[in-house]
This record gives C-alpha cells, structure tokens and sequence, in this order.
C-alpha cells in the first residue's frame, strides 16, 4: 500500500504518524505545505528494497549515483541540494510549525462557535491534524464568492483558496470515467471556505480574521433572512 500524505506533515491518526500506514509514503513538499524546500517531495520506507528502488528511479535508472549504468527507465526526480538543506531546515522546525497552526486553529475554533451561518470542520477526537488548511463549511444560500469579497475589500481579509473548488468528478480529464451524481461531494466543494493560517501567523492577524469572518457571516445571514 502506498500512503498520499501530500498534505498531512506532522499528523497522526490514533497516536500513529501519517506515512507510517503502509509500505511507503510520499509527501510533498511544495511551497504551501507546512514543511517546504521550494519544490519537490519525499518518499518515506522501512522497506529497504522500495528505498534503494525508488533511489534507482529518481536518477534516471543508475544502479549508483557515481555509475554510468541504467538498470531501469528512470527519471530526473533529483531534488537539487540547495532545496534538499531548506527542506531540513524546515522539517527542523516542524513541531514549532505545528504549535502554532494548531493554536490559531483552536481560536477560530472558539470564536466560529457562536457565530450562525459557518461551522468548523473539526478532525475527529482521535486525529491530530497539522491545520494545512483550516476549512469550515457555510451554511446553504450564502454566497461563498460575496462573502470573500466583502471580507477583503471591507476588512482586508483575504481568504485562501479553498481545497477543492471543483470536485473530481467534475474535472474534464476525468469526464469519460465517471458516472452517476455525486450531490455531497457538490455540496462541499461548493459551500466550503478555508481561513487564513500558516506557520508564523500573529495573534492580531488572526484577531483580524475572527472579527471580519463574524461580521460578513452575520451582515450574510441577515440579509439572507430579509430576503427570505
């Protein structure tokens, strides 16, 4: 089995990481992520084999890095040293990265919790999450592209660009292998909004986001029971 843990640095489900489920484990490390070096990603193994492998592949099939022989079709997947030291670097700090996107998380936690129209999408209690995103979901007739738009223009709150805006079965590469509806993952995709959070954000920017979230969902929900 092989573990998509592109986004999930640092989280855990029942106290067991994330890439330690299956055989091997990518991560990205993509400048979004929570841990970065610029470009690239990671391939996590206790699997001696899958490891030597997957060294094999990513330096167009050399049997070594010093020899000139190809033992398999492979490709140029090296990532660059100058990126490999900000990766270390960065997966140094990852507990720090973690403290503090899961402390902003717990705040909007907190102030989203009395506020009608929006609800967070919490983890499960058995979940440690590493908030890459902080999304939460609007209640039905608001109008994600109005209240993103209110929240900048009129409280200079910008918000991330949400997970997925359309869900896959939508997707025209994927337009001759569906079949059938797919009304919960529309349903999502089409009310979901991601928070601003990242790994240094400061108490008054989140204070910023809290205070222009509550607004814009309560001016939203009345206009939308006047209407109504």
């Amino acid at each position: 089995m092989i573990e998509d843990a592109a986004h999930a640095h640092g989280s855990s489900l029942d106290g067991q990481p994330a890439g330690s489920f299956g055989d091997a484990a990518a991560f990205s490390m993509y400048p979004t992520k929570v841990v970065t070096s610029g470009e690239g990603g990671l391939i996590v193994t206790a699997d001696e084999r899958l490891r030597d492998e997957s060294i094999i592949y990513r330096d167009q099939g050399k049997a070594g890095f010093l020899g000139g022989e190809h033992v398999r079709m492979g490709y140029a997947w090296r990532m660059s040293e100058l990126q490999a030291a900000v990766g270390l670097v960065h997966l140094r700090r990852l507990d720090e990265f973690l403290a503090a996107r899961q402390g902003t998380a717990a705040r909007y936690d907190d102030a989203l919790a009395g506020v009608d129209g929006i609800v967070p999408l919490r983890p499960p209690a058995n979940c440690t999450s590493n908030y890459y995103k902080y999304v939460a979901l609007l209640s039905p007739g608001l109008d994600r592209s109005e209240i993103k738009q209110c929240l900048r223009e009129e409280h200079g709150v910008a918000l991330s660009g949400e997970v997925y805006a359309r869900p896959l079965h939508q997707e025209p590469v994927f337009s001759d292998s569906t079949a059938g509806s797919f009304p919960v993952a529309d349903d999502v995709c089409a009310r979901h909004i991601c928070l601003p959070l990242h790994s240094d954000m400061s108490d008054d920017e989140a204070t910023s986001v809290i205070t222009g979230i509550g607004t814009v969902i309560a001016n939203s929900t009345r206009k939308r029971s006047t209407t109504v």
